[in-house]
């Protein structure tokens, strides 16, 4: 006798919270033997439509209410705090080198291996601020390798947003968040109208938001630039100031002149160094608004068209200290200012140009033309065109010409050149002139666009002939996709005027070609110890046109209900990525990325001796310390990169019961090979530093100050004159291996309470293993539970062992009230040394609470505070920014909100 399996799957997935609404249009029916119709839904991971939720594939997924209950103003916010969500992915958090973008890394592995949809089709940008929360109906969180059903980009897993498509009436949505700080302050204003007929449905939403800005001097645990010396924390900062360090051969390191005596004395950290972190961000603004619309009409009993269309608009910034003259101008003997009459080496801050600000006025498209339908009442099928484009128009300010600072040095240079001002007194602050400013700075405006067109057809239904378990299902399909990527510099960059800008232009495009095929061997039910046995399997032909050889990928699956309530389930994929288009194409840019510094007191340390006979042979003193920790390296494309392969396994069970229970835990393991990404800053220098006589083949990758144009220093190639390693050549390779395995786990609870009903759902990730290989050779990198370099994001993160979102909720017929605990575990620093006085980066518990009253039958208001008690992001010795891992955790600490929402 065949069962009503979708009232069982809708049990088993009471654990995302709301996950029983979790159909996807439009809803087809199948009938059981009965005679009653029951829906056939499809699921991200499957184009199989079928009549249950729970596959063999772990997926989470989040209704539109718990995005609301979470309090978030954009999607950045919700996606980020998924347990499985790890590493130091783009967000507002992010403002030395970011692009503006909110990215995502399923379990660590890269923005770039977790594929982000839109109603299962790609678009071209991946930013999650192009989403907004209010067109959002669910998010499914596929945690498994999809490259059979998906292609490229999915062997971590997949995000896919399903939007409002039969929205009716009108709503309307105001939130305002601030810090208790009183900044940081976020408006979030939407509305969503739909209607809908016997014929089809036409919803429309817009949506704008404003977030604020928070700098780092702001907040006490990064308002100064900590620095270790005799076991204490000192404030110091970066030794390119405003009135200038000097080097000359005359002298034995960096000196300055004093600006209150005008004494010549040697550079001291602590009362010269300049605090860079008051004029840097610590939460980046930015102002979005979108647009989004969908229809679809019914055009016969079997056919219908749809139209989807998408408009977003984002204006961000970033701000850093001011451009320095890192390059090491010469101040020669002539001019008139020197106090040396000898030429001089000069890093200077150029404090009063105001700071290096970066924006961006982002614009993402995306259109949606298609059919579907069924054919002979079996076979569902649908067609669409899909086209998405962006473009990011970018503009810096506070960028400098180096040859035009020359000339402001030189009385000879300054003299030929009309337009010249003045010569320059560079060794004294506040005396760049606003003429020298226009003469010497030039901004820099780059524009980088790319686009993704994609022709997509599938079909599903009954084969037509049954297995013990019941029809044998299938799927299939083909896609074509095209990828444009373009670069353009600015033009002063083009010719090598603006100093650390690439200007080279980059460009290129890649096609694709693949079908796939799907099978839902349903093999017994109805058996002892057998209610049902299911195995899946499906299969997907890749044909880039820039590789040399095709692909083929398979994935099987097991799903087996022993008894009522009981799922286990287990997946074995091989996955594939090609090179991503900017990967391949991306122009070559410096950044600037910290590094945890082999050489510091090496004297009296406790370095191997190794390491101490290299720092002694650059020449450095025994006591050595440095003013910044930060690496000027080179990211950006190559377009030789070959693909990425990988090794996916998946097993666990669902358990659910009728007291409102439900349980699930899911084993995962995943392997890739090839992997492209970079050495990272830290594995070059360490492995290079604790190699004898600097043999490690990773000390060819540093180039020294001459790649990045910066001063060289006096004794040793690898560094400036500052002292920092730099010119790490850190640009895209098939360099790594990874590793990674652990266990999710969910837990939900429902019962009623007196006049209201309780819930309790609790979401975690064990991370067991993360391990990679950064190249060829190299030891193996033990990442869990430590601060380690993120191989795709190039930047330090915590990769914590444990994370978790326990949520209590309490609903009565007019009011909500929920709390909401985010869990994860600590990290120690990977280089860590007895010498640091802290290695280790803590766990850290947020509370988040929030209540909802309804005013009226159509009005709500809510209030609520995250991070209830203020939670501080922890001081680590070998840090990213902030003094802390700012990717990592919530820097800028409590936040207050209210929300009023009505609907007609």
């Amino acid at each position: 006798m065949h069962k009503n399996v979708l009232a069982k799957s809708v049990r088993l997935a009471l654990i995302s919270g709301a996950a029983a609404a979790a159909f996807t249009s439009p809803v087809v029916f199948a009938a059981d033997e009965d005679g009653a119709k029951v829906e056939r839904i499809e699921v991200t991971g499957s184009r199989i439509k079928r009549t249950d939720l729970e596959t063999a594939s772990p997926i989470t997924v989040f209704s539109s209410a718990d995005i609301a209950a979470s309090g978030v103003s954009t999607m950045e916010d919700f996606i980020q705090t998924i347990p499985a969500i790890n590493g130091g992915a783009e967000g507002s958090t992010v403002n030395n080198g970011s692009r503006g973008f909110a990215t995502a890394s399923l379990r660590g592995l890269g923005s770039g291996r977790t594929l982000v949809l839109i109603n299962g089709r790609r678009f071209a940008s991946g930013d999650l601020n192009s989403i907004p929360t209010a067109y959002v109906e669910r998010v499914e969180v596929l945690r498994d390798g999809a490259s059979t059903v998906y292609g490229s980009d999915a062997i971590a897993g997949v995000i896919n947003f399903i939007t409002k498509k039969d929205f009716e009436g009108i709503e309307f949505q105001v939130q305002y968040d601030e810090t208790a700080e009183g900044d940081g302050e976020k408006t979030l204003l939407s509305m969503t109208t739909g209607a809908s007929n016997d014929k089809g449905n036409v919803v429309l939403s817009l949506q704008y938001t404003d977030r604020k800005t928070i700098f780092q001097g702001d907040r006490s645990f990064s308002e100064c630039p900590l620095f270790e010396r005799d076991g204490e924390k000192v404030c110091g900062g970066s030794g390119t100031i405003p009135y200038g360090q000097f080097f000359a051969d005359s002298l034995d390191g960096g000196h300055v002149k004093d600006p209150q005596t005008g004494v010549i004395r040697p550079f001291d950290q602590a009362v010269d160094g300049y605090n860079y972190a008051t004029t840097s961000y610590m939460v980046t603004p930015q102002e979005v608004f979108s647009i989004n619309a969908a229809g679809r009409y019914e055009l016969t009993d079997n056919v219908s068209a749809f139209l989807e269309g998408g408009f977003t608009n984002r204006k961000s910034d970033q701000l850093l200290a001011a451009e320095g003259t890192f390059w090491g101008p010469t101040m020669p003997a002539s001019n008139p200012y020197n106090p040396l009459g000898e030429d001089l080496v000069v890093v200077r801050r150029l404090l009063e140009s105001g700071g290096r600000a970066f924006s961006q006025d982002f614009s993402d498209y995306r259109m949606v033309f298609g059919f579907e339908g069924t054919v002979f009442d079996t076979f569902d099928w649908d067609l669409s065109y899909n086209f998405a484009r962006f473009v990011d128009a970018r503009l810096d300010e506070g960028r400098v010409n180096p040859t035009r600072i020359n000339t402001l040095l030189d009385p000879t240079l300054c003299s030929a050149d009309t337009d010249c001002p003045e010569v320059w007194n560079i060794l004294e602050s506040g005396t760049l002139t606003p003429e020298m400013i226009n003469y010497a700075f030039v901004p820099n405006s780059p524009i980088v666009r790319g686009e993704t067109r994609q022709l997509l057809g599938n079909i599903s239904g009954g084969l037509g002939f049954e297995l013990p378990g019941g029809e044998v299902m299938f799927a299939a399909g083909f896609e074509k996709r095209w990828e444009e990527y373009q670069s353009v510099p600015d033009g002063a960059a083009s010719i090598g005027q603006i100093y650390s800008v690439a200007g080279e232009a980059t460009e290129g495009e890649t096609s694709v070609q693949e079908v796939y095929a799907e099978l839902s061997l349903p093999v017994l039910e109805g058996l002892p110890f057998a209610e049902s046995l299911r195995v899946t399997a499906a299969v997907r032909y890749s044909d880039f046109d820039f590789l040399d050889d095709s692909a083929t990928n398979t994935k099987f699956g097991v799903e087996w209900v022993p008894v009522d309530g009981l799922l286990i389930r287990a997946t074995q994929a091989t996955g594939f990525r090609a090179p991503g288009i900017s990967e391949l194409f991306a122009p070559q840019a410096e950044t600037n990325l910290a590094y945890n510094e082999p050489c510091t007191n090496y004297g009296t340390g406790s370095q191997s001796a190794i390491v101490k006979a290299n720092c002694a042979a650059e020449g450095l003193p025994g006591n050595f310390q440095l003013s910044s920790n930060q690496s000027s390296s080179v990211v950006g494309g190559n377009p030789d990169l070959q693909p990425e392969e990988s090794d996916s396994f998946t097993a666990g069970f669902v358990y659910s019961h009728d007291i409102g229970i439900s349980v699930s835990v899911d084993y995962f393991d995943i392997e890739i090979t090839s992997g492209i990404g970079t050495a990272g800053t830290d594995n070059v220098i360490s492995s290079c530093w604790n190699s004898a006589n600097f043999s490690s083949p990773l000390c060819d990758l540093i180039k020294g100050p001459s790649l990045t144009g910066d001063a060289p220093n006096a004794t040793s190639p690898y560094r400036t004159a500052l002292g920092p390693v730099a010119g790490v050549l850190l640009t895209n390779a098939n360099l790594s291996t990874f590793e990674t395995s652990g266990l999710d786990f969910d837990l939900s609870y429902k019962t009623d309470i007196g006049a209201g009903s309780f819930a309790a759902v609790l979401n975690g990730t064990y991370l067991d293993k993360y391990n990679y290989t950064p190249f060829a050779g190299s030891e193996m990198v033990e990442a869990a539970g430590k601060v380690a370099a993120d191989q795709w994001e190039t930047t330090l993160a915590v990769f914590s062992q444990v994370k978790t979102n326990l949520t209590l909720s309490y609903a009565m017929d007019d009011w909500t009230v929920s709390w909401q605990s985010r869990y994860q575990s600590e990290g120690e620093d990977y280089f860590a040394s007895e010498d640091n006085l802290d290695n280790t980066a803590d766990a850290v518990f947020y509370h988040d609470v929030q209540g909802t009253y309804y005013v009226l039958e159509n009005t709500s208001l809510t209030v609520g505070i995250k991070n209830l008690f203020d939670q501080e992001a922890p001081y680590i010795s070998n840090n990213q920014d902030m003094n802390t891992i700012p990717s990592s955790y919530d820097t800028a600490g409590q936040y207050w909100y209210a929300k009023v929402n009505v609907k007609f």
